[in-house]
């Protein structure tokens, strides 16, 4: 009779024992105890919490004190999403936005044969709110006209699976866990929609600049924020974004506008940024809780000078990949920020894209959990073997 692992399959199964008790570790690539520790930080409240991110915080911390002992990488992944969606459960009546009502009502528009641009919806809180949204917003929600919040819940899912996959447990964490992200998934706003486009254009562009300017284009197709990344994508990727960007955008908004007129889309998009008397989540709003009151048009006016030079200067210093992508950032937070409105759903749009790059952007490099076998690490090599990630470019 054989020793006890003595036989290939003891021998074999004692080394899956021994590598299940090896703790992760920064050298293991797991990240694990960071990623829980900061995700669990991240869900405790400033009030009286629902029952059910209590539930998830204590699912992880139990994940987190067996990661101590075991090494766990890809089960704390599967855990991080799958209390990132039940918290979006716990969450889906915490916030409301009318966006995706207004959305609703100008596809009913479209499909009647009439323009959804130039006309104030009265189902919007307040009531006369516009669809300053591109074309491409109008198909993506289409299948789901009815209810087309779900599509931003089944983003947020797919997100949530994507960052798994890559294996990078912080980014992972901070998106799945974040209460204003788990908000906005249900809310009725469109921005976990557009962080898609603007996450695909976003890889693209770093790999190819005429592929990431057809892309961003699509993205600025479906909420013209997008375009905080146009002048880096530019500046850096030269002619070939331009011509990208610029064949991608006619074949997408030249039928619309065509048919709906450029002026109705201008009247949309600037009733959009006035429609908001209050000022909120913004400089202004800043500015009015210490007394200081500043005139909102002027501040507006501000606004865009200050995302004008920041996108100037981005521009200049954004001479690789990851310096587009931060100025990019830039440009779009003082845009949106340092006006008089503004809400935390916008955050929503760019948080994929920082997840994304999270643990580069901290010095933590290429430290992941590996799956069985890494099939992602194969695939993420194949990919890279194509289409390598473009370095600084030559100086013009």
């Amino acid at each position: 009779m054989n020793a006890p692992g003595g036989t290939a399959q003891g021998r074999a199964f004692g080394r899956l024992r021994a590598w299940a008790r090896t703790p992760e570790t920064l050298e293991h690539g797991g990240l694990v105890w960071l990623a829980l520790v900061v995700g669990l930080f991240m869900l405790l409240p400033a009030a009286t919490p629902r029952p059910g991110i209590v539930l998830w915080g204590l699912v992880l911390a139990g994940t987190l004190l067996v990661s101590l002992r075991f090494r766990i990488g890809p089960l704390a992944l599967v855990a991080l999403v799958v209390a990132g969606i039940g918290i979006r459960f716990v969450m889906v009546d915490a916030g409301w936005s009318d966006v995706l009502r207004v959305t609703s009502a100008a596809i009913d528009q479209v499909l009647a044969g009439h323009s959804p641009w130039g006309i104030r919806y009265p189902g919007s809180n307040p009531p006369g709110a516009s669809f300053p949204y591109g074309p491409l917003a109008l198909f993506w929600y289409l299948p789901l006209r009815a209810t087309p919040v779900a599509m931003e819940f089944v983003g947020s899912a797919l997100i949530l699976v994507v960052l798994a996959l890559r294996g990078r447990p912080l980014g992972l964490a901070v998106f799945a866990l974040a209460p204003a992200l788990a908000v906005v998934a249900s809310d009725g706003s469109n921005d976990t929609g557009a962080s898609l486009f603007l996450l695909a254009a976003v890889l693209l562009m770093q790999r190819s600049p005429r592929w990431g300017g057809v892309a961003l284009a699509l993205a600025a197709a479906f909420k013209v924020y997008a375009l905080a990344w146009l002048p880096g994508l530019l500046w850096w990727g030269g002619l070939p974004a331009l011509i990208g960007f610029g064949a991608a955008s006619l074949a997408v908004w030249g039928p619309a506008l065509l048919a709906w007129g450029t002026g109705a889309f201008l009247y949309s998009f600037a009733l959009s940024q006035s429609v908001h008397a209050q000022a909120y989540y913004s400089l202004g709003y800043a500015l009015q809780s210490v007394g200081i009151r500043v005139d909102p048009e002027a501040l507006d006016r501000l606004r865009l000078v200050l995302g004008g030079g920041v996108a100037v200067i981005g521009a200049r210093l954004g001479r690789t990949g990851r310096g587009v992508v931060v100025a990019g950032l830039a440009v779009y937070v003082v845009t949106l920020y340092t006006g008089s409105w503004s809400t935390f759903s916008y955050l929503a749009t760019i948080a994929p894209l920082v997840c994304w790059h999270v643990e580069d952007w901290v010095g933590l490099g290429e430290r992941r959990v590996r799956w069985p076998c890494d099939p992602v690490g194969r695939f993420s090599g194949w990919v890279d073997a194509r289409w390598p990630l473009l370095g600084r470019v030559a100086s013009v």
